[in-house]
């Protein structure tokens, strides 16, 4: 039996060059594009800095560190991260995370101690517990007819959708200040 492999999630994190903003931007776009078609992806994203700073980060999701490190190797990331050097300044600074801590990693915070793996949990179930209560009354009803096996993978799927693009960003930053008492 093949060992199951946890999700990984990178953040590269760089110092846009000024005015190169918009240049920057659609690399972002074209980039995120590319990692989309390869094995195992399960997202990206593009995070700006609040405010006036030059931080951007992109953010990678991928179902096992071996088809990360696929794209992370490719030749056509490689041609990429070329054509960036002249939209950055600076050596970009990598976070990677594996399993559910990725909810809880703030790429702004890069260097810091992690939540308390206690208050991880804790907010965890904060956000899982009215998540999974919505989707069984909704999503749920809807496919109570489906042989269970069916009716579990629309309904966790759903759960996992809400936790990671909805509930746990909202989550984490109302509970920001009692995640990391110091680095606020």
């Amino acid at each position: 039996m093949a060992e199951k492999t946890a999700p990984v999630t990178v953040a590269i994190s760089r110092c846009v060059s000024p005015g190169a903003e918009s240049r920057f931007e659609a690399w972002a776009d074209r980039i995120s594009e590319a990692a989309a078609t390869f094995p195992g992806h399960l997202g990206s994203g593009h995070l700006r800095s609040p405010g006036t700073g030059c931080e951007h980060t992109i953010v990678y999701r991928f179902d096992s560190a071996e088809h990360l490190n696929a794209w992370q190797e490719s030749d056509i990331r490689m041609r990429y991260i070329e054509e960036s050097r002249e939209l950055v300044q600076g050596e970009p600074r990598i976070e990677m995370v594996t399993g559910l801590e990725f909810w809880f990693s703030d790429p702004s915070r890069a260097g810091e101690a992690r939540p308390k793996v206690w208050k991880q949990a804790l907010l965890t179930w904060v956000g899982l517990y009215p998540t999974a209560l919505l989707v069984a009354y909704t999503v749920g009803v809807l496919t109570a007819s489906w042989p269970q096996p069916a009716r579990s993978a629309v309904t966790t799927a759903v759960t996992v959708v809400l936790m990671t693009w909805i509930v746990m960003p909202q989550i984490t930053r109302l509970f920001r200040k009692w995640l990391r008492p110091k680095a606020v």
